[in-house]
């Protein structure tokens, strides 16, 4: 896999990661609220309606749950909410040591970030898709024979003929064989014939050598 290809491949990984983890976050913790949560009283301190359809509560748990006292918010079905407002006080089941895990009777839950990061992923692959391709794709190759040996330079992509078929070259190295060095040029890659010559240059590092072009 050459170098454009990993780090593509790499920032696909990170985008997955990125997009995923609100999502997965979420289900995770309500896992552990469903296995490990326990089930408390809460006090009504608001409630309202949006829009004539979403019903919405603000509630505040006993101080031995949550000793700061915020104010936490949820929205809930029809029901849930008209005995919430009834009665003063719903039903939670919330994980003791972390006040903003819970999950309330009756909770309505979005379907907008399931949405959101299902049509990313999407995009995701489609992109993943032509990244390899039509990005990953073989590049031409050219093929030289080195006038003298390969030297380390600093990193840059040279092409430069300095008389007749002669060029001065200079990319990172892609592949080291017996007696062959390949260096990758951007837009092509060019193997080289070292003839007897000399490599110190280490793989996917920079290089540079003269050569003659062949066909």
């Amino acid at each position: 896999m050459t170098r454009s290809r990993r780090r593509g491949a790499l920032l696909v990984i990170l985008l997955a990661v990125v997009i995923n983890l609100p999502v997965a976050h979420s289900a995770w913790t309500d896992q552990r609220v469903e296995a490990s949560g326990t089930d408390v009283t809460a006090t009504v301190v608001d409630d309202r309606v949006v829009g004539g359809e979403e019903n919405w509560l603000s509630f505040t748990f006993p101080t031995d749950v949550d000793p700061d006292q915020q104010t936490w918010q949820v929205q809930v079905d029809e029901e849930a909410y008209d005995d919430a407002v009834a009665a003063g006080e719903l039903q939670v089941r919330v994980l003791e040591s972390q006040p903003s895990a819970y999950r309330v009777e009756g909770q309505v839950d979005s379907a907008v970030p399931l949405v959101v990061t299902l049509v990313a992923d999407g995009l995701l692959v489609v992109v993943a898709v032509l990244l390899f391709r039509y990005g990953g794709r073989r590049r031409a190759t050219l093929r030289a024979v080195a006038l003298g040996d390969v030297e380390r330079c600093p990193p840059a992509v040279v092409l430069e003929r300095i008389g007749g078929e002669d060029y001065l070259v200079r990319g990172d190295v892609l592949e080291l064989g017996e007696g062959v060095v390949v260096l990758d040029l951007g837009d092509r890659t060019l193997r080289v014939d070292l003839d007897g010559h000399h490599n110190p240059v280490g793989y996917q590092q920079p290089a540079q050598v003269r050569v003659r072009l062949i066909d």
